[in-house]
């Protein structure tokens, strides 16, 4: 794949991109207001990149999904999921309004979805979910064009390893947090400036060493800080090495795809 013809707008003008950031940071929290859960969020931004053929911001998205309680058979059949699947009429309301959004049909087509929307969502919601399908669908668009690449994820863990891992965003202490077995492994500390996360420091205890956990703690950490459309700073070593070791992230880092 040739990615030297394509200019990546998000860094050829970053003021832009950042502006676009920051509706992106307001519409989540007015979802949250609304009372709109990150799960349906997450599913509305799936099903537009889905439309929209955005490979990376399904790479992105999925991850996201999976951390916000979407289930695996939730995302499996999203695409179909007029024919079926577990989703909850808000669900289907949701789903219905956000592809009228990214797809504007005619008039009748647009009519009788915002009908059936209107009968599941207060108008706060109707207005988030139409917000979050409007961003989204601009995340996407600037991601085609620019042609950000989606890179194969190495595996760095055995299924077993996977079920007992998870990975948290403990805000009140401003550090991602990774447990195994239920126990408290490492973290990875950050200091938020408005719409940038700066990972300062990592630690991973040494009674959990040889499992890939401290790669597996930046990839989660890092994966969620784009979710929620921000930037990254890597002041922390172990971060930062991962990072360069990881280009499909440089969309998003100071100094590499974002200018400051």
């Amino acid at each position: 794949m040739n990615l030297e013809n394509r200019v990546w707008v998000d860094k050829q003008t970053p003021r832009a991109y950042r502006a676009l950031l920051a509706t992106a940071k307001e519409v989540r929290a007015a979802a949250e207001a609304a009372g709109l859960d990150r799960r349906l969020v997450e599913l509305v931004n799936l099903r537009v990149s889905q439309l929209n053929g955005c490979s990376h911001c399904l790479d992105v998205h999925y991850r996201a999904a999976l951390r916000a309680g979407a289930t695996e058979q939730e995302i499996a059949v999203l695409s179909g999921w007029r024919r079926g699947g577990p989703y909850s009429p808000r669900d289907r309301a949701a789903l219905a309004l956000a592809e009228v959004t990214a797809l504007l049909p005619d008039e009748a087509a647009l009519e009788r979805e915002y009908a059936l929307a209107r009968e599941h969502l207060s108008d706060d919601q109707m207005s988030v979910v139409v917000w979050v399908a409007t961003t989204i669908g601009a995340f996407n668009r600037v991601s085609i064009m620019s042609k950000h690449p989606v890179r194969a994820h190495k595996e760095e863990a055995t299924m077993t390893d996977l079920a007992e891992t998870k990975v948290a965003r403990n805000a009140e202490q401003n550090r991602y947090e990774i447990y195994y077995g239920g126990e408290l492994a490492g973290f990875t500390e950050y200091i938020e400036r408005e719409n940038d996360t700066d990972f300062v420091h990592t630690e991973i205890d040494k009674a959990f060493g040889g499992k890939g956990l401290g790669s597996t703690l930046a990839k989660e950490a890092l994966d969620d800080v784009v979710a929620r459309g921000g930037t990254i700073t890597a002041h922390c070593p172990f971060i930062k090495a991962f990072v360069d070791k990881h280009p499909e992230y440089d969309p998003h880092v100071v100094c590499k795809g974002i200018q400051r």
